[in-house]
């Protein structure tokens, strides 16, 4: 990783319970049990209830169950967003996942794909400031974006307009000890920590070039276990 120094492995180990896992659980059993409940309180034991008591539970049971579900149901899309296979979902990202999984590209992304410096999540884990998990600016830009998707009114090879905020790196490299044993990391603080110079400018980008990505796309061969 070069002057950066291993990043720490990130995600939830494997067989733990995740909030996705926990939301999605919940609302399969809410579900579950507003259906035999309704069944059970309104034909089984219909004359053993008050009406008005009747009505509360029905009430109950056709109300904040099924928005428990609903969070549920929310939750997981939440985790699904985060995944590879979500961003690989649009065609204009195929060309960077496609060289996030190259083992011959040379940017930022395949390097740590390659060496398994991020175990999972990949395009999230180094975008957590993007989109739906964002910022009021990201979630605006996130949404221009998709817009501009499903309206098929954008140009290809897309252009990045904007900075990608040196936090994103940080969070993860900055306690490294090669990180801070290199002291231009450790003069450049104030600039890094502004965004006033990017880490990109001495590490290479990130994503290939748009001339690059149709030559890295017909090379690149994807890898059997990508975007789980």
């Amino acid at each position: 990783m070069g002057a950066f120094g291993t990043a720490p492995a990130l995600g939830a180990e494997e067989g733990a319970v995740t909030f996705g896992t926990f939301f999605r659980v919940l609302g399969i059993v809410a579900s579950s049990t507003a259906i035999v409940a309704l069944i059970l309180v309104q034909f089984v034991f219909h004359d053993r209830f008050h009406r008005t008591t009747r009505h509360w539970i029905l009430m109950v049971l056709l109300l904040v169950f099924p928005l428990i579900s609903v969070l549920g149901t929310m939750e997981t899309v939440m985790e699904e967003t985060k995944t590879v296979a979500s961003c690989n979902s649009c065609h204009v990202m195929e060309p960077f996942v496609n060289d996030l999984q190259n083992d011959s590209s040379s940017t930022l992304a395949a390097r740590h794909y390659k060496n398994k410096w991020i175990p999972k999540q990949q395009c999230y884990q180094c975008h957590t400031t993007y989109g739906v998990h964002g910022t009021l600016a990201a979630k605006r830009d996130g949404f221009r974006h998709w817009l501009l998707y499903v309206t098929g009114t954008y140009d290809e090879p897309i252009q990045y307009s904007g900075s990608y905020p040196n936090v994103n790196c940080t969070n993860c490299h900055a306690g490294t000890d090669k990180f801070q044993s290199v002291e231009v990391h450790s003069s450049l603080r104030p600039l890094l920590a502004s965004d006033q110079v990017s880490c990109t400018s001495c590490h290479g980008p990130p994503h290939p070039s748009p001339p690059d990505r149709a030559l890295l796309d017909s090379i690149s061969t994807p890898h059997p276990t990508a975007a789980r």
